[in-house]
């Protein structure tokens, strides 16, 4: 199954915590910056709303790039 495929079947099971490697996944992917700051930025989100430990590690991802401050 192709990333995106995946990453709609993740968001139509409403699988959080696939969307959050899935997110990761694309980020890694990706060479562009724009587009890895959105999809990190998913990523994060959705880590958030599940709880889940890799926020924290996802956010630091994020302040590095200038895309969050640290809290």
């Amino acid at each position: 199954m192709s990333l995106h495929n995946a990453l709609l079947d993740a968001h139509e099971n409403h699988d959080g915590d696939a969307l959050i490697g899935l997110y990761e996944q694309a980020a890694m992917q990706s060479s562009d910056e724009d587009a890895i700051g959105f999809f990190l930025t998913h990523a994060y989100v959705y880590a958030l709303e599940c709880g889940d430990p890799r926020a924290r590690g996802l956010q630091h991802r994020l302040v590095e790039m200038g895309r969050d401050v640290a809290g």
